[in-house]
């Protein structure tokens, strides 16, 4: 055995090259009367599509879609939160050819969302205006206040709107539009499928391209058990890989979800409990902030035997704490690790009485290479710390429309391997230990926050003399934003107000979005050697004034 860091788990089934569009056929076909999707909203009655329903509809906006003109691996937009819509427009534009942008705006005036929309040439775009239009405005100011320039893109709305502004197609209404005799074209297993799109270091978003195959195959995708299926629970917004449409769908299974926003607050959990038991829940990707949910409220929630087959978590570094969970509220938890460009890397499992080491996020997916190295890109001993590279045929092909980015994240080896950001060691019994990042970014629950795309917001503000987000510690969501600041005259309230005219807040997909918690004024930073602020003692200074550590 060698003394590197070097670990990987062959395929432990063979791979069926196929696509998204192949297997969406099939379960049509295998299962037709399956509840694919069932939407549990927080107001308002069950709703669910099956997958012979789901075919029907997805093929109707396919040829609408080809009728007005979209081609073959065009890009072709998709905002919103969780709706059945969104799955059907979502389908809709896998069986057109084209390949689906996931949209995850961030900010009021939908900058961020232009900007992905420009570098992507998107003329279509799917968008959820929102119950009672809450989100048009954010949606309307993706085209221009000037009433005498054309309308750039061509808008198909999830649902009714009252927008006067936008000239619209409602998707309800695309079956008396669509020509039923348009074939659907040729799709293949390279071509591309999906774009998550996430923010880069600068503030300007990245766009991750997963293939066809690189989706299916990562997801474990094939012959439908017609006897034994299950039922998935994950109510993350769709845009997100963690929470995407694909993960119970291709497998012929059904797939529970709510409104992303319920499970925000802690007493958001009692009700997600409820409608787990209610539509007989198998499995369940909860994330760490809601399992804590459960363990604190474990008094107050009925034990009347019923227990999840398992509860998946990942998004953030976890210790034992979390391992209570089992026994009381699933039978095993698995601890993932993966990300938007990567896909899944890596999971644990722990059954009751296991101990979790803070970190361990297990073995590599059967089908994944994972690596440690120095800062020379030279692979270190078993046991040493170092930067996590993984490879696999479940990687992102490229960064669109960034061959800078995508150079600098891939290396020059043949095959490449993908550089994950992340710091941590191999252990000498084949687990994979997670230390932390080796940016600055924040894990808030699910969500990573960037400090430098909140500084570049703030950088504009008038009297603002020196600005630095950083990370703080939180009981809930393992961290949380502050912002750090050197000015005369504005107070915190000022700042907190500036971020509040700009960033998304209760209203992004998943309830928390970009905006800071906290905002605190300084006379100085403290210094470097160098001259650069010193991160480590701004962070603790700033945790120490909040009373968020022990003084």
């Amino acid at each position: 055995m060698s003394a590197l860091s070097y670990l990987h788990h062959p395929p432990t089934v063979p791979r069926q090259y196929v696509t998204i569009n192949d297997l969406i056929k099939k379960n049509a076909a295998l299962v037709p009367n399956t509840e694919a999707f069932v939407y549990r909203p927080v107001h308002g009655p069950r709703q669910s599509i099956t997958y012979a329903d789901l075919y029907d509809r997805a093929r109707g906006v396919a040829q609408f879609l080809l009728a007005s003109g979209v081609q073959r691996q065009d890009r072709v937009g998709l905002f919103g939160p969780n709706t059945l819509s969104r799955v059907v427009a979502e389908f809709g534009i896998l069986l057109s050819g084209a390949v689906v942008l996931q949209l995850n705006i961030e900010f009021k005036n939908a900058s961020d969302a232009v900007d992905i929309l420009d570098k992507s040439d998107c003329h279509v775009l799917f968008t959820d205006p929102g119950i009672n239009d809450s989100l048009l405005p954010i949606v309307e100011s993706l085209e221009t206040a000037d009433e005498n320039v054309q309308q750039r893109r061509k808008y198909i709305f999830l649902r009714e709107s009252n927008s006067s502004k936008l000239v619209f197609t409602v998707i309800d209404d695309i079956p008396k539009q669509a020509d039923v005799r348009t074939v659907l074209p040729e799709v293949y297993p390279e071509d591309d499928a999906l774009v998550f799109t996430t923010s880069g270091s600068t503030g300007k978003p990245k766009m991750a391209v997963h293939g066809h195959f690189s989706l299916t195959s990562a997801l474990g995708a094939r012959k439908v058990n017609t006897c034994q299926r299950s039922i998935l629970y994950n109510d993350r917004p769709f845009c997100w890989i963690g929470g995407t449409v694909m993960m119970a769908s291709l497998l012929g299974n059904t797939h529970i979800f709510t409104d992303s926003t319920l499970g925000t607050t802690g007493r958001g959990i009692k009700k997600i409990w409820t409608i787990l038991k209610e539509e007989s829940v198998t499995y369940a990707f909860i994330l760490p902030y809601c399992i804590r949910d459960l363990i604190t409220e474990k008094d107050s929630i009925p034990d009347d035997g019923y227990r999840l087959e398992r509860i998946t978590t990942s998004g953030q570094i976890i210790d034992n704490f979390f391992t209570q969970v089992v026994g009381r509220f699933c039978k095993k938890l698995i601890i993932g690790y993966g990300s938007s460009e990567a896909g899944g890397m890596a999971f644990s499992e722990l059954n009751e009485g296991d101990v979790l080491e803070t970190g361990r996020v297990g073995p590599p997916v059967p089908g994944v290479e994972v690596r440690i190295v120095d800062e020379d890109g030279c692979p270190v001993t078993t046991g040493q710390q170092g930067n996590i590279q993984v490879r696999s045929t479940f990687l992102m092909k490229r960064y669109h429309a960034d061959t800078t980015m995508t150079d600098a994240v891939f290396t020059s080896d043949r095959p490449p391997w993908l550089k994950t950001g992340d710091v941590g060691l191999l252990t000498s019994s084949g687990d994979i230990i997670v230390r932390g990042r080796m940016t600055e970014n924040i894990s808030r629950g699910g969500r990573k926050i960037l400090p430098n795309a909140v500084d570049d917001v703030l950088k504009k503000v008038v009297g603002i003399n020196q600005v630095a987000t950083v990370a703080v510690p939180d009981t809930r969501m393992y961290e949380e934003a502050c912002v750090c600041y050197v000015a005369s005259d504005l107070t915190p309230k000022h700042v907190q107000s500036y971020c509040e005219n700009h960033y998304v807040d209760k209203d992004s997909l998943d309830g928390m979005g970009y905006m800071p918690k906290y905002f605190l004024r300084f006379d100085e930073f403290p210094f470097l050697h160098t001259g650069k602020t010193d991160k480590v003692k701004l962070k603790n200074e700033a945790a120490r004034r909040l009373k968020l550590v022990e003084q």
